[in-house]
């Protein structure tokens, strides 16, 4: 196997063959949900340290749309200056970004203001099956910190699953959206989870409305 960075991927079938030598067949779509995919250079106006604050922004307007809660804004760059205001409390800046262990408490309060009551927490020990592919399916994205490797130091959402198979081995693919360009990358959770020189140290956070 090659040392290929585990995230970033455009092309899932060419990225199996460069790292694994096989191109893979995708055994299972999972659910895909429809979320702003906008840089974060557009959603904020600049260009920083801020994407702890923009993923929370995109889950607020993603359930805004789909509960429709009329109380959250509907245009998402005025819902992240509310989020940033909160994450300032929080310690956050443009120099240092967002602490991970605050992500949860940040979009937590930001909810509140809203007049939404949410569950936010942090799994620092986490599964494909009970962190993502159980919320994804249940209409939940799925905010995931990463401290290692092509995502180091950087917080993405995790917007839709499939699984690939290279013989009788499963390797999920999770599709995200990480904000460095517009659009969907994809992630080797395979790669992530189980290279300890490039990642598995992160974190996975999750929010469930009341």
């Amino acid at each position: 196997m090659k040392n290929k960075p585990y995230g970033g991927i455009l092309n899932v079938p060419k990225y199996f063959i460069e790292q694994y030598g096989q191109q893979g067949r995708m055994c299972k779509i999972g659910r895909a949900l429809t979320i702003n995919t906008d840089s974060m250079e557009t959603i904020s106006g600049r260009r920083t340290r801020n994407c702890s604050v923009v993923a929370i922004a995109r889950l607020i307007d993603y359930y805004r749309q789909k509960d429709n809660i009329k109380s959250i804004p509907d245009n998402v760059a005025t819902i992240y200056k509310s989020v940033e205001e909160i994450a300032e409390s929080y310690g956050y800046s443009d120099k240092v970004g967002t602490m991970p262990f605050f992500i949860s408490s940040i979009a937590k309060e930001a909810f509140k203001k809203y007049g939404v009551k949410a569950k936010c927490r942090g799994h620092y020990i986490f599964s494909f099956e009970k962190h993502v592919k159980r919320e994804i399916e249940s209409g939940r994205p799925v905010i995931m910190n990463i401290a290692r490797g092509f995502y180091k130091d950087h917080t993405i959402v995790v917007s839709g699953y499939s699984i690939w198979k290279i013989g009788d081995k499963e390797y999920p693919v999770l599709r995200v959206i990480d904000g460095w360009k517009s659009g969907y990358h994809f992630l080797d959770y395979e790669a992530f989870a189980k290279d300890i020189t490039q990642s598995i140290f992160g974190s996975f956070n999750t929010i469930n409305l009341k």
